[in-house]
């Protein structure tokens, strides 16, 4: 059923075989870049930021790199085919033909997203809405451009909602406090 459904959403958003130019462009600078921009509202913050900035932060960090390993675990156990491996469509990304379950892409600018929106920061959670918007676009950019399923990027959110809930978790929120403690005795001048 949900493969019936993710194939029809994919053909509904992929582009077509003859696509070029301009938003051909964009597409793919979006597919493939846009993901650094996440985590550059968590560095500010770690700077210059008051404690819950801080730890917003680094719980969104944590939780980013719980989740990326997740997602390397599940995509090394599960082989997904990528929708270029398997339908006749072009590899516009030129990726190459692995698993495709979850987008590591969309894995990182969820979990960030997802951890920014439960913090007790407001900036945080500003930030961490801009992530999931970002997250939801480059996913579709990767649709789009036929490296991902729909049902890759779902997979992501699902896998990065767990991660977060993890972090939040009362040991993660123990080894979180220990990070933001080490961290600001470590790396930052001005405890606030």
């Amino acid at each position: 059923m949900f493969e019936a459904l993710t194939d029809r959403l994919f053909d509904a958003i992929a582009a077509a075989s003859t696509l070029a130019g301009g938003s051909l462009t964009f597409a793919m600078l979006w597919a493939q870049s846009a993901v650094y921009l996440g985590p550059c509202p968590a560095r500010p913050p770690l700077d210059f930021g008051a404690h819950a900035e801080r730890r917003a932060a680094v719980d969104a960090g944590f939780s980013s790199l719980l989740a990326l390993t997740t997602a390397v675990i599940v995509s090394s156990v599960w082989m997904h085919p990528r929708p270029f491996t398997v339908l006749p469509i072009r590899n516009y990304l030129n990726h190459t033909p692995d698993s495709s379950f979850p987008s590591d892409h969309g894995t990182l600018l969820f979990a960030l997203g997802f951890a920014l929106l439960i913090s007790t920061s407001r900036p945080g959670r500003q930030f961490g809405s801009l992530a999931v918007v970002l997250g939801v676009s480059v996913g579709w950019a990767r649709i789009f451009l036929g490296a991902h399923y729909p049902l890759d990027i779902v997979g992501a959110a699902v896998v990065a909602a767990i991660a977060v809930l993890v972090v939040a978790s009362p040991g993660g929120r123990t080894i979180g406090a220990r990070l933001t403690v080490w961290g600001g005795a470590s790396f930052w001048l001005v405890d606030r």
